[in-house]
């Protein structure tokens, strides 16, 4: 594609500088009439050829994932969603947890895992312990689509 616009631009530029290089004689008539009909075979030649079935084609560039790229993301990504998820357990719940959050190195950043270690139940007593540690599982479950594990 960009040898054919290069040739047509090329043709064009010297239809131009021949038309005003050229002086009044009996050839340049003649002279300007072939560099016309050049230009305009150049521009009807992807018809030519579509019609003869060998129409040109551009290769399209082919790309690869950058695998230290996708690495470095998700781990910023991983840290990211941890101290996220640390401050809306502080502020839903009232405690005070580590995260863990283990995402998908493809792009897609979906998680893998999410596991919280719990270290201050706040005003959770007792018993609540076990009912608010299967609530915030289910909270997280439903958040990050995968099994959540909850750590006391």
């Amino acid at each position: 594609m960009q040898a054919y616009i290069l040739s047509l631009s090329g043709a064009v530029l010297l239809s131009a500088v021949l038309s005003a290089v050229l002086p009044d004689g009996r050839l340049a008539p003649l002279i300007r009439g072939m560099a016309k009909l050049i230009t305009l075979i150049l521009l009807i030649s992807p018809v030519i050829s579509l019609l003869r079935g060998t129409a040109f084609s551009a290769e399209l560039p082919s790309f690869s994932e950058d695998a230290a790229f996708l690495s470095a993301c998700t781990q910023r990504a991983e840290r990211e969603e941890e101290l996220a998820l640390e401050e809306w357990l502080q502020a839903e719940y009232g405690i005070a947890a580590e995260s863990e959050v283990d995402l998908w190195e493809d792009g897609s950043y979906s998680a893998k895992s999410v596991s919280v270690r719990i270290s201050d139940f706040g005003i959770y007593a007792g018993e609540a312990h076990i009912d608010i540690s299967l609530q915030i599982e289910a909270a997280l479950e439903n958040k990050f689509g995968c099994e959540a594990e909850i750590l006391s």
